[in-house]
């Protein structure tokens, strides 16, 4: 496309906070990310078992805490079946030093060692609170809790009281939960509302926003949303070249793990000009061409040289007979 007629960059959401350099899903994770220029923190959130909202991505605790070392006859079970209480006696970093999850350990200073060795699971009210102080957004997914747990039915309207209890501004939350959304509206009208899923025909809903996986857009598609004034996320893009096709296409933003490799690209690492393009496509295919004849003709000069060269032995084989 023209230089022109390229989109803006896509905004940058810290996919859990800026997960390559702190523990994802805690209150150093969310830091990194406002150091970097974030100005919008993407986690998950799940509510404990006496109904404090807190960050957790993972159905159990195993893998970004040492429940197995405080609980171990408990490690198995759903995240949401542990009180706030306990849920503050886990370490939540020390599990990133020991895995490395994506190999950026090694450039983490003595001191930044230490600190990520002090993170805990963080509540909701924690992280909206720093948000409110950094004036950015979170975009948050909510898990229900399973069958018999004491908030299994009133989860969403402890999150939404909390959140309101915090007075941060309703336009810095982006709303993504489907469940009792319209109640979600009711009471908390600020809200932006951001939709997981693909529009429909017929659809009742009015889509403002979505919040889709790169793998199922196509770019008409996220043209398509554009051109209707949809704004369109896209999870979760990592790499240089993928952000730039995206951006090509128009997506709004995009989740990423990467934000430190996105955030300083000025333009599309790879953009071509139409005119530039078709240029480059004639050329490649005149070249082809004359390749091609040049191939023909040096093939039907050999064949012709070899029927020369089998007819002089023909002869010479007819003229030995005849001495013969």
């Amino acid at each position: 496309m023209k230089a022109s007629k390229l989109p803006p960059k896509p905004q940058i959401i810290g996919h859990r906070g800026a997960p390559m350099f702190a523990p994802e899903n805690t209150m150093l994770s969310l830091e990194k990310m406002v150091k970097s220029g974030g100005k919008v923190f993407e986690t998950d959130v799940m509510v404990s078992w006496d109904g404090i909202p807190f960050l957790m991505h993972d159905e159990t605790l195993l893998r970004t805490t040492n429940v197995k070392q405080v609980f171990p006859y408990r490690s198995r079970h759903n995240s949401s079946d542990f009180t706030w209480s306990e849920l503050q006696r886990l370490n939540a970093g020390e599990w990133f030093l020991q895995r490395n999850p994506f190999g950026t350990g090694g450039s983490l200073t003595d001191a930044e060692r230490r600190e990520v060795m002090q993170q805990r699971i963080p509540s909701l009210e924690e992280v909206v609170m720093a948000c409110k102080e950094n004036n950015i957004s979170i975009l948050f997914d909510l898990r229900q809790p399973q069958s018999g747990h004491p908030y299994n039915e009133s989860f969403v309207n402890v999150t939404v009281h909390t959140i309101l209890n915090t007075s941060i501004p309703q336009d810095l939350i982006l709303w993504l939960p489907d469940d009792e959304r319209e109640e979600v509206i009711e009471m908390a009208p600020g809200f932006k509302q951001i939709y997981g899923r693909r529009r429909e025909q017929n659809d009742t809903d009015s889509l403002d926003a979505v919040n889709l996986s790169y793998i199922n857009m196509s770019v008409s598609e996220i043209r398509s949303y554009r051109q209707d004034n949809i704004s369109v996320n896209l999870f979760v893009v990592n790499k240089p070249w993928l952000f730039s096709h995206v951006w090509c296409a128009g997506a709004t933003s995009v989740t990423t793990n990467a934000f430190h490799l996105l955030k300083d690209l000025k333009q599309p690492i790879w953009l071509m000009d139409p005119d530039s393009y078709l240029i480059i496509w004639i050329v490649a295919d005149v070249t082809a061409f004359i390749h091609i004849i040049w191939a023909f003709l040096v093939q039907r000069a050999c064949f012709k040289k070899r029927e020369e060269e089998d007819s002089e032995v023909v002869l010479l084989m007819r003229i030995e007979n005849l001495v013969a």
